[in-house]
């Protein structure tokens, strides 16, 4: 069983005027000399630019990211600052893991539903390239020596222990997602399919040119650092994806090409009541019916996206049928698999340019990026209502719907 919280935004128009992301860069490439900070300015800058808006005109801004470690003092604060907002205007940061971007929109959402603000730039960022290793706390008040620890320090890995692993079953995140699959019956083979289907639909996204229309390149210095998703394995084949080892275990399920990719971006949206929009003649894309957080078990997270979806269904008053198109988000194949398994949702309805197995998924960021390319799907093939889900460390999930305008 599981827990659950949502609002269906009743009496209260809450407006997605516009989003964009950077480019997801691949763990340790192109973007990895870019703090979160930087790419989170890189992300919000653009958005101003796209919607012509003046940065005097935002009330607030809230940023998701997960990996805070090193990063400095409300890093959300630090990207509205250098993004050239006025110094007046507060900022905030959450912190869900994965879920971190679409509970930003969330919270900014629900500021504006309170009759807080009227217009809030909400999203995610997270660089994993420079994410730091951890020393113990003990070393802050003195190491003689590690004789008795055969001369070798203990370091941690913040991005694992932070962003990737479970804290209560001490137990890789990828190991979980294993479990479930065997759980839920799911074989290799399907899963291995699901992840050649996202690098192949990513891949043609891409190449057809409608991904591209809410990704802004990453410019530093006049210097395009990178223009397009970098981790799209553009030439796998269903041939090449079967031959590949299970990846967290030596007799698990999935493989790196069926799990989702070490990354760095960042992705923001305007949000807006419905006064703003009438105020300053705003033309917003969609407007956001409802939302719900829910949890359970923690190993079994994957499946927590599958509750949030049918918690939000039944918040707004949609049957399944009447979805559109879907974006489960791509922790690790079984994701899909589950959508399909529990819902029953065709597998061509959901994430149609890709996932986060071919795209990435930088954490902190991901929830806003699923957010903004549900808009994307659904003017691009034609559908009005849809539903982003996404889950969480720690057995947690968290879902959107929004309706096309």
């Amino acid at each position: 069983m599981y827990n659950s919280y949502g609002v269906v935004f009743l009496n209260k128009e809450i407006y997605i005027v516009d989003g964009v992301r950077t480019p997801i860069g691949k763990f340790g490439k192109s973007l990895a000399r870019l703090s979160a900070v930087d790419l989170g300015v890189q992300a919000v800058k653009a958005l101003l630019k796209r919607t012509g808006l003046s940065p005097s005109h935002i009330d607030f801004i809230v940023m998701g990211q997960v990996l805070r470690a090193g990063t400095g003092q409300l890093t959300a604060r630090q990207v509205a600052i250098k993004a050239g907002l006025p110094i007046h205007i507060p900022a905030m940061n959450v912190d869900m893991v994965c879920a971190s971007g679409m509970t930003a929109i969330v919270t900014g959402a629900l500021y504006i539903a309170m009759g807080t603000y009227d217009l809030v730039i909400a999203g995610g960022m997270e660089s994993m390239s420079n994410a730091p290793f951890l020393i113990p706390a003990e070393a802050r008040w003195g190491l003689r020596h590690f004789v008795l620890k055969q001369g070798r320090g203990i370091f941690y890995d913040s991005m694992v222990i932070d962003g990737l692993w479970d804290p209560v079953l001490d137990l890789g995140m990828g190991l979980e997602a294993d479990k479930v699959a065997r759980h839920y019956g799911a074989t290799k083979e399907i899963l291995d399919w699901i992840g050649y289907e996202s690098h192949r639909k990513a891949a043609q996204a891409w190449s057809n040119g409608v991904m591209k229309k809410y990704v802004e390149p990453v410019i530093v210095n006049g210097k395009v650092l990178l223009n397009k998703d970098e981790g799209i394995k553009t030439e796998l084949t269903l041939e090449e994806a079967k031959k590949l080892p299970p990846v967290f275990s030596s007799n698990g399920l999935h493989t790196v090409a069926s799990s989702s990719q070490l990354s760095d971006g960042a992705a923001v949206v305007l949000l807006a009541s419905r006064k703003a929009v009438k105020k300053l003649g705003l033309e917003p894309k969609a407007r956001i019916r409802g939302f719900a957080y829910v949890a359970r078990d923690t190993w079994e997270f994957t499946v927590a996206s599958i509750d949030a979806a049918k918690e939000v269904l039944k918040r707004v008053g949609w049957s399944i049928g009447k979805v559109d198109f879907w974006e489960i988000n791509e922790a690790f194949a079984v994701s899909v698999f589950l959508a399909h398994k529990l819902l029953n949702i065709p597998y061509e309805r959901i994430n149609l340019h890709g996932g986060a197995i071919a795209i990435g998924h930088p954490i902190g960021a991901s929830g806003a990026r699923i957010t903004i390319e549900l808009i994307n799907v659904l003017e691009t093939h034609k559908g009005v209502k849809g539903i982003a889900s996404i889950c969480h460390g720690t057995g947690g999930g968290a879902a959107l719907a929004i309706e096309l305008l």
